[in-house]
């Protein structure tokens, strides 16, 4: 009899730590169970910063950053916000993402997100700040009397000629620039300061030893006629031509909002080529940006330029 008890109680406690909120006994034999307020820890997650595309609802849309592993499965990840913190967040900002470490495999791919915070992380002054030799073409279809003026956020530092309240010269069709004083140049030359935060969601990983054959390729796709792409190649090959990697992303928006032209008369054509980089030794997976230029019609203007970033 004292057999089938024990047999019986046995059963039973069994019995009981399979149901719904029992966790184990305690040291006196008493089942414990689990606070259902009580938050579950959940093992292995990931953690990655993205670039806010799109708030739609209860979802959101983002950008891995250049160098997240996540890059590896999908260059745009969804997930649900609605169980998350409302942090304020709009389109265009940078946010650390807490996830339970799956990615499901669709486009754009799908994760859990746990949690999500605007990035704190600091931003370096320099070489963020400081736009490197950009220079500016003009290519009238006859002999034209040209103002440029230019304005950065953070000042101008250095220009050839001297800039005073804006450029004022006579262009002619070969791009010959020609000042007041009966000087010519072939361009107008500046470097400023400015608080521009550069777009890496989309870019390329190229071999410091590959750089010269991409630059060439990719400044074509952008509207660089030999001469100016030539000009470009041999002020930033040195800078690049060492490195393990160059992780490179031409800028947009991100470049002109901050330094605006303003060009008397309009030019029928403007195209604006803005490189930013960063040394990388291993290489990384990046989605590949599109490069695309507007056709050169009638009176056009050419600027390329570039930044380094410390990373």
């Amino acid at each position: 009899m004292r057999r089938k008890t024990l047999a019986a109680v046995a059963v039973l406690l069994c019995a009981v730590m399979l149901l719904p909120g029992c966790k184990k006994l305690g040291e006196n034999g008493e089942i414990q169970q689990e606070d259902p307020e009580k938050p579950q820890k959940i093992e292995n997650t990931s953690v990655f910063y993205a670039t806010v595309q799109e708030i739609s609802g209860s979802s959101v849309l983002v950008v891995p950053l250049a160098g997240e592993d996540e890059l590896r499965s999908s260059d745009q990840i969804t997930f649900g916000i609605r169980d998350l913190e409302d942090i304020g967040v709009c389109a265009g900002d940078i946010v650390k993402i807490t996830y339970d470490g799956q990615i499901m495999e669709s486009y754009p791919a799908q994760i859990k997100a746990i949690s999500w915070e605007l990035d704190q992380r600091p931003v370096p002054d320099s070489p963020l700040s400081a736009p490197e030799k950009p220079v500016i073409y003009l290519y009238p279809e006859e002999e034209t009397q040209v103002s440029v003026k230019l304005t950065t956020d953070g000042g101008l530092t250095c220009t050839y000629p001297a800039y005073g309240n804006g450029w004022n010269v006579t262009a002619a069709p070969d791009g010959t620039l020609t000042d007041e004083n009966g000087q010519t140049y072939n361009y107008l030359y500046w470097e400023g300061r400015s608080s521009a935060q550069y777009d890496f969601s989309k870019g390329f990983c190229v071999k410091g030893e590959d750089t010269a054959a991409f630059l060439e390729d990719a400044l074509e796709k952008l509207g660089l006629n030999r001469r100016e792409a030539n000009e470009f190649i041999v002020y930033w090959l040195p800078q690049m031509q060492e490195n393990p990697y160059n992780i490179i992303a031409f800028q947009a928006d991100a470049y002109t909002d901050v330094a605006p032209l303003d060009i008397t008369p309009a030019p029928d054509s403007l195209i604006r080529v803005f490189m930013a980089y960063y040394p990388s030794e291993t290489e990384i997976t990046i989605a590949p940006q599109e490069l695309t230029a507007p056709q050169r019609t009638g009176f056009t203007v050419i600027e390329w330029g570039g930044t380094e970033l410390t990373k």
